[in-house]
């Protein structure tokens, strides 16, 4: 999966020109094949009349993303259904974002740099019931996301833990096009980034056609 971002910092208009341009992307090249929403704002109303936005004009994936677990719940509410990827669960708010992922049937994307408290924090999601779950390292870089990558793909025959698909966090530009090829090639991810242009998108989406 692909996610492109979009603020609830918007305007509406501003909003709306964003979410048509990612759709017309998307109906080129295929990708990105979802959208973020990304609580800049802290609060809650932004964060629901984003999400009701995107809900009404985007048929793809939906990604919400928030360490406010409150926030999170009430947005993931109005697009009921849509099984949207909820992302800032961490260490300190894990409890509040399963009960949100256990009641609106959301993918519950948990994050941790630290390699041994994400595998701890998965199994007490996966105690819970919890059964989507996706993985973030909260990787920095190019580099650092290939040693991650690789070394969560090879654990993954040993560790129950790590058989989930992993979120890559990224900018714009090539940059961003380049953390996604590597990601991809080594296993199954999602990678949500700030932006990336149409060439960006044709490329991915002939790579993922290819490794399909």
């Amino acid at each position: 999966m692909i996610s492109v971002t979009v603020s609830d910092l918007m305007d509406s208009y501003t909003a709306c020109m964003r979410i048509a341009d990612i759709a017309n992307r998307r109906k080129t090249s295929g990708i990105p094949d979802s959208i973020c929403i990304r609580n800049d704002s802290f609060a809650e109303g932004p964060l629901i009349a984003m999400t009701e936005l995107v809900n009404g004009l985007w048929d793809g994936g939906i990604v919400i993303e928030s360490e406010d677990a409150a926030n999170i719940s009430k947005a993931a509410l109005r697009i009921m259904g849509r099984k949207p990827i909820i992302v800032g669960a961490n260490a300190r708010n894990l409890e509040q974002f399963i009960m949100t992922a256990k009641l609106l049937d959301c993918v519950l994307c948990i994050s941790s740099e630290n390699e041994e408290e994400l595998f701890d924090l998965v199994r007490v999601a996966e105690t819970s019931g919890i059964k989507d779950i996706v993985l973030d390292p909260m990787m920095r870089n190019m580099k650092q996301c290939l040693e991650v990558c690789t070394d969560l793909q090879r654990l993954s025959e040993s560790v129950p833990e790590a058989r989930h698909t992993v979120a890559v966090r990224t900018w714009s530009g090539e940059y961003a096009m380049t953390m996604a090829t590597v990601s991809l090639l080594i296993g199954d991810a999602v990678v949500i980034t700030d932006d990336l242009d149409l060439d960006s998108c044709e490329t991915l989406g002939a790579l993922i056609s290819s490794i399909e």
